[in-house]
């Protein structure tokens, strides 16, 4: 039999471990329920795109997932224990595959259907199964081992295609606001520590609820859910606003414009691939004030080929189409910062926007960069 203090500390004991649980499962839940939530949200509101309808289902099936805690948790003292949580842990893979669906359709919108794309979850379909008819945890290992290996693979060849296509934009489009993709290296960066931790975390524990009065999985499952929910809000304000740019057909050929504008060319003995002064017609029409403005559109207003005019700009000017129209916004923009006065007052936001800027913040960002110091600093040393 126990004596007084014996009992006093197991009673302790249990406290502690029901303290711990329901610690746990309020995370888990609240967690689950903000997962579901934003799912539903892009799919009802922002579905324009195949990225943001597969983040969407991603984010139903992450959140219903973590049902599986409690259905541990009920379980946890039965037989069949330890093959459900593992079943569970494996099962939690699939949501892997999903995100890796995800980061390859939003880094390639255009080239992958969904039953392609879908092959990424096929061999974790494959070990549920496999695991399910054998109940070998070595399933969980290889899962475990396959998955640390895809995701380097994956790393490397997102993160140079986004290299690549961060190339191009700056090629062809004059504001990148929307386009840009260099945010989500971040994330996948953030993806591989992630599933990295995940790994460990899975290693290390059976499941959520084990020895739960050591305090190990709820300072371990917090974090792992306060960097979820992090993760979360971040690629959703980036993915309502994301949008796709691709060449066209048209784009890519080398036809000449449909009516192209009248510009006299000047003589020329080497024989450039333009033969006429384009920061002059630049300056005079103003074609960068077009915050839509690419390549394709420019070589419209100009009279020449998309392509020659890219090589024009890349070898002959040594910058990008984005930098170069982005040069002539700002000095536009310079020039109505010097004309303000009592009767001639803009905000810096309408100016922004008259310049052909998208968005206020790219004009700031710009700003600096060039001239060091922001619009409304240049505007008060300017009156001093």
């Amino acid at each position: 039999m126990l004596n007084r203090g014996e009992k006093n500390r197991t009673f302790a004991n249990m406290d502690t471990d029901s303290f711990y649980i329901l610690l746990l499962c309020f995370v888990s839940g609240m967690t689950q329920c903000l997962l579901t939530s934003c799912g539903i949200y892009m799919l009802m509101k922002h579905r324009n795109h195949q990225f943001q309808r597969i983040f969407a289902f991603v984010l139903i099936l992450h959140g219903i997932c973590f049902f599986n805690n409690f259905v541990v948790l009920a379980c946890r003292h039965q037989p069949y224990s330890e093959f459900l949580n593992t079943f569970l842990v494996i099962f939690d893979y699939i949501i892997v595959g999903g995100y890796m669906m995800f980061a390859v359709s939003l880094v390639f919108p255009n080239r992958y259907k969904i039953h392609q794309l879908l092959l990424l979850e096929v061999p974790y379909i494959i070990a549920l199964l496999l695991f399910a008819i054998s109940r070998n945890p070595m399933v969980l290992a290889v899962m475990q081992i396959y998955t640390l290996a895809v995701s380097i693979a994956l790393l490397v060849y997102l993160v140079r295609s986004i290299k690549k296509h961060t190339r191009m934009l700056l090629d062809n489009v004059g504001d990148l606001e929307y386009f840009d993709l260099r945010w989500s290296n971040i994330l996948i960066v953030l993806y591989f520590a992630f599933q990295l931790l995940w790994v460990i975390e899975s290693l290390s524990q059976q499941s959520w609820f084990t020895e739960p009065s050591t305090g190990r999985n709820l300072l371990f499952d917090t974090l792992y859910c306060l960097v979820c929910i992090g993760i979360v809000l971040y690629v959703m304000h980036k993915l309502i606003h994301q949008q796709v740019f691709t060449l066209s057909p048209a784009d890519e050929c080398e036809n000449e414009p449909q009516e192209p504008a009248t510009i006299t060319p000047q003589p020329n003995a080497g024989k450039p691939l333009i033969g006429y002064d384009i920061d002059k017609v630049m300056s005079e029409k103003q074609y960068y004030q077009d915050n839509t403005l690419t390549v394709q559109k420019l070589a419209h207003h100009l009279g020449t080929n998309r392509q020659y005019l890219s090589i024009h700009i890349n070898q002959e000017l040594h910058t990008t189409f984005y930098d170069y129209i982005n040069d002539f916004r700002l000095e536009d923009a310079k020039a109505m910062l010097d004309s303000q006065n009592s009767e001639n007052q803009h905000s810096l936001e309408d100016i922004a926007m008259m310049a052909g800027f998208n968005s206020y913040a790219t004009f700031l960002r710009s700003f600096k960069k060039k001239y060091g110091q922001t619009p409304s600093q240049y505007l008060t040393e300017k009156k001093s």
